[in-house]
């Protein structure tokens, strides 16, 4: 398991997110603001450790987890399913 700092993971998702042209800044951004939402409702104390809004700590396997984020993500705005996606995001 690797730790990471909630903001390098969100820039890290956000850096595989630009190589898929239909992922536009805008809709990257509006991920972004999603998942900080999705996260502070969803820590867990063990993949997530929130200490305070300023430093929280992600745990994952390894750095492929971001880039499966980022496709997922990708697969569901080609699709049209956001909201499904929104409803079953899995960050680990």
């Amino acid at each position: 398991m690797e730790k990471w700092d909630f903001e390098d993971f969100v820039e890290e998702v956000k850096f595989q997110m630009t190589e898929y042209d239909n992922l536009t800044e805008e809709i990257i951004l509006d991920w972004e603001e999603k998942v900080r939402e999705w996260i502070e409702l969803n820590h867990d104390g063990k993949n997530i450790i929130f200490k305070s809004p300023d430093d929280i700590i992600v745990m994952v396997k390894d750095e492929n987890i971001m880039y499966n984020i980022a496709l997922r993500f990708h697969n569901a705005v080609r699709k049209g399913q956001i909201d499904e996606y929104w409803n079953n995001i899995k960050l680990f």
